[in-house]
């Protein structure tokens, strides 16, 4: 493919729901999805920030969707799935968040947005508007929870 096909400029997403929202995480920021799985507290990080589970026998950190995610309230939370997220560059380069539900996999243009958000771009997906994530700022933003509870912990 040349770099003036069209085609050349789609990226394949992952798309799931986390309290009745629509989110899209590039699939190349997608280790895998796992079932939920017990968790345990962290003696050092509060539950309301992070716990961990067991993945492939290493402790993965999974951080509540809450301190990462914009999610309305008011949603039960059926925590399913767990997403293992990567950024592929950072020293911890995977973090679990909790998805309601997985969808599936669509094809879109890739994301356009830029800044500190972990939502890069707002764009329809088959019929709603879908939460496009950045999977980079999604572990910083993690780090950044965990890092800032630590300190609080003190």
């Amino acid at each position: 493919m040349s770099a003036s096909d069209p085609q050349s400029a789609v990226e394949r997403f992952l798309t799931f729901e986390v309290a009745g929202s629509l989110f899209a995480l590039p699939i190349a920021g997608v280790l895998e999805v796992v079932e939920r799985g017990d968790s345990a507290c962290v003696p050092t990080v509060s539950g309301d920030v992070a716990r961990v589970m067991n993945y492939r026998g290493d402790a993965l950190p999974v951080v509540r969707r809450e301190q990462i995610l914009e999610v309305a309230g008011g949603y039960a939370m059926t925590e399913e799935h767990v997403l293992v997220v990567t950024d592929r560059s950072s020293a911890v380069p995977r973090l679990g968040i909790g998805v309601d539900r997985v969808l599936g996999l669509v094809d879109a243009e890739p994301a356009k947005g830029r800044g500190p958000s972990v939502v890069a771009e707002r764009r329809p997906i088959d019929g709603r508007v879908a939460c496009i994530l950045d999977p980079t700022r999604v572990v910083a933003r993690a780090r950044e929870v965990i890092e800032g509870s630590l300190g609080t912990s003190e």
